[in-house]
């Protein structure tokens, strides 16, 4: 039975995505003077349908209308939340279609922004739509140095033009193996770049870059790297000859000053072996000493063995690193010396940009490291699966990762590697425990189990209710989504037919944990979690069998929102004990009867006030609550002209009656003045008789 009910499920979620593609015949969005449509300006990307259309600004305001296909059908049409934009007007529905105005958050840091829809079609049915977007933006890069002069080993920074800086992949991991190598980086929204010749002449240099958000070419082809930056350097030598070290990352730490680093050194005729070198950031005397290097030993290879001992942190991209003789240079080198890789903060994005230092299993999170020379690390999650993206950024202080939590882990703690050694940090695995929709709880109340998302507000039942029980469907919980236990709270109010509080109890905190169809059932075992139904008779002093008719139960079943950081869903219904009659004994004043006896010709003359005790039958009305109709019929003794006292009287008689009245519709009337009709016998004169006239009620 699971599987047919599985594909049931696929194949309803096929139809009613298919259904979404044709929501709306067109949608137009307009940016500025721009307009862009569904049938002009659609694209295939990967496989997916998008509406392409191109900004100016970071975070544009645009107008979006929506065509449906028969606006008849449709009653109206919700826009769903979403962190990529901020809805400025509501949906407003026009003549030929819907409409509405966001303004974009960040555009060029967003990936594929949606709008999903609901439309709320007639006769009731909700429908998912969704119009996927694809911004682009016409980036463009110049590059224009006032002079075409480098020199070997000196690294140089330009400043490159570009209309959209922050939309460029920088990459500030130099370049390896070329004529001119270069790196590319953002600072303070200014695009720079870096060159270091390693060749004397002139070098053909070509500048690779790509972005972010895509561009669109004459074509209409999708493309993220930019057309090449071609330029001619004329590369001169150094003043002072440049040697390069074998090591270009040397961390400074206590072990590294004491004991020094092994290096390997180009030769250079004016290092002197068996000698002490000071190593500076500046050609002038009196610069930072950045690190002492002793040459042990010359090699085969015709390197020179060295020890270097860091005593000062340095940057390549800061200056070149010169090999003094006392205050005279001999030569200059360059390489990084940075702390040890420290780790300040970790920072964990989940779905929806959510910061929360923890994991959930089977989410795909993204992982910021925060700290000191991170470059130099390589940092592994035990037990997770990382999953590479260009979009990640790697700094020195700043290391993202995207990372997939497996659905079955068991591990309560991640711990986090650099290569092999433990960093001494670990982040927790939690169970999610999340706010499902209270479509998991079941009410009965003698009309069978019935799902309480589906009960109306208003329940009319007219039979005795025995019990109420209140059970859940542990199966729908962690259905498609992991919701993990749940915590609601009963609250049951009860009222009289007058309305006066009759009882009020209340159940809390009860912990509801998802059946073993859940791929993580066995880390919800838990003692209190909830097991069988829940009788309310248990906890009403005053049961549900025992109350009179019009009587209202209120339910309030709601999720604790403590547990959820103020989030939750809460349902509430009112069963009403409805009845279709009510018997009982009426004493009316009936005046000015017109009475036709049996045994006379002619109506009697009309008398004084009657009085009537009847045993009669109220009628309620179908479908409204505790409403009577305006007509009764009952049985009782009629004494005639009872209030008659004139001696000479002669129509004063008790009889048996059968009695139907006709009474005011209105509710608020204290003094009213039924119409009574019916028959009898009347037991001094033996006489049957009908008998029609007005009479007088009194409400209080």
């Amino acid at each position: 039975m699971n599987k047919y009910r599985l594909f049931f499920f696929y194949f309803i979620f096929f139809c009613s995505s298919t259904y979404a593609q044709h929501c709306f015949k067109e949608v137009a969005l307009l940016i500025d003077t721009l307009r862009f449509t569904q049938s002009k300006n659609t694209i295939n990307f990967k496989g997916e349908k998008y509406l392409a259309f191109e900004y100016f600004s970071e975070s544009p305001t645009c107008e979006v209308r929506l065509y449906p296909q028969s606006m008849e059908n449709i009653q109206k049409i919700d826009l769903a939340y979403s962190q990529d934009f901020q809805l400025v007007d509501s949906v407003f529905r026009s003549q030929d279609y819907f409409r509405f105005k966001v303004k974009f958050n960040n555009l060029t840091q967003t990936q594929f922004p949606v709008f999903n829809l609901v439309v709320h079609q007639i006769p009731l049915k909700e429908v998912s739509c969704e119009v996927r977007l694809f911004p682009y933006f016409n980036t463009k890069v110049a590059f224009a140095p006032k002079d075409d002069e480098l020199y070997v080993g000196e690294e140089r920074v330009f400043e490159l033009i570009c209309n959209n800086p922050e939309n460029i992949r920088t990459n500030p991991i130099p370049t390896t193996g070329k004529d001119i190598d270069y790196r590319t980086e953002l600072v303070n929204k200014q695009l720079r770049l870096y060159v270091l010749p390693s060749k004397i002449g002139e070098i053909d240099f070509s500048l690779d870059l790509s972005t972010f958000v895509p561009y669109i070419d004459e074509k209409g082809r999708v493309n993220y790297q930019l057309p090449p930056i071609k330029y001619k350097f004329l590369v001169k030598g150094s003043r002072l000859a440049f040697v390069n070290v074998d090591v270009r990352e040397i961390t400074i730490e206590e072990a590294t000053q004491k004991e020094g680093v092994e290096v390997q050194l180009d030769y250079n005729r004016f290092l002197s072996i068996g000698k002490t070198y000071r190593i500076e950031n500046q050609e002038k005397p009196g610069g930072m000493l950045v690190a002492e290097i002793f040459t042990k030993s010359l090699l085969s290879n015709g390197k020179i063995l060295c020890v270097l001992r860091p005593y000062g942190q340095h940057r390549i991209s800061e200056s070149y690193l010169y090999i003094k003789n006392g205050d005279e240079p001999v030569c200059i080198t360059n390489f990084n010396v940075t702390p040890k890789t420290i780790i300040n903060n970790i920072i964990i994005f989940h779905e929806g940009n959510r910061r929360e230092n923890v994991f959930y299993p089977g989410e795909v999170v993204d992982v910021r490291i925060e700290g000191l020379a991170l470059h130099k690390a390589r940092f592994r999650f035990d037990g997770l699966n990382s999953i590479a993206s260009d979009s990640l950024i790697r700094t020195e202080n700043v290391q993202t990762f995207r990372l997939q939590v497996p659905l079955n882990i068991s591990k309560k703690e991640v711990e986090i590697f650099n290569r092999n050694e433990k960093v001494g940090r670990t982040i927790p695995v939690s169970e999610y425990q999340r706010p499902h929709q209270l479509n998991f709880v079941r009410i009965n109340y003698g009309a069978g189990r019935q799902v309480l998302t589906e009960l109306p507000q208003t329940i009319l039942y007219p039979f005795t209710i025995k019990d109420i029980e209140v059970s859940f469907d542990y199966d729908k919980i962690d259905e498609n989504k992991l919701f993990g236990r749940q915590f609601v709270s009963i609250d049951v109010t009860i009222f009289n037919a007058k309305g006066d509080l009759v009882d009020l109890k209340r159940i809390p905190n009860i912990m509801v944990c998802p059946s073993e169809n859940s791929p993580r059932f066995s880390f919800y075992s838990d003692k209190q979690c909830n097991k069988e139904p829940i009788s309310l008779n248990k906890i009403l002093g005053r049961k549900t069998f025992d109350l009179d008719g019009w009587s209202r139960i209120e339910i309030t079943i709601s999720h604790d929102k403590e547990k959820y950081g103020g989030d939750g869903f809460s349902k509430k219904i009112e069963i009403i004990l409805q009845r279709k009659m009510r018997f009982d004994t009426e004493v009316t004043f009936p005046g000015g009867l017109l009475i036709k006896r049996a045994d006379q010709p002619n109506f009697s003359p009309f008398g004084g006030i009657s009085l009537a005790i009847i045993q009669q039958l109220s009628f309620y009305t179908p479908n409204k609550i505790n409403r009577l109709q305006p007509y009764k019929v009952g049985i009782g003794i009629l004494a005639n002209n009872a209030f008659n006292f004139n001696p000479n009287a002669t129509n004063r008689d008790i009889g048996v009656v059968l009695l139907g009245s006709l009474y005011p519709a209105r509710r608020d009337v204290k003094l009213s003045f039924p119409l009574f009709a019916g028959m009898g016998y009347f037991l001094s004169a033996k006489a049957w008789f009908f008998l029609i006239g007005p009479g007088i009620f009194v409400s209080f």
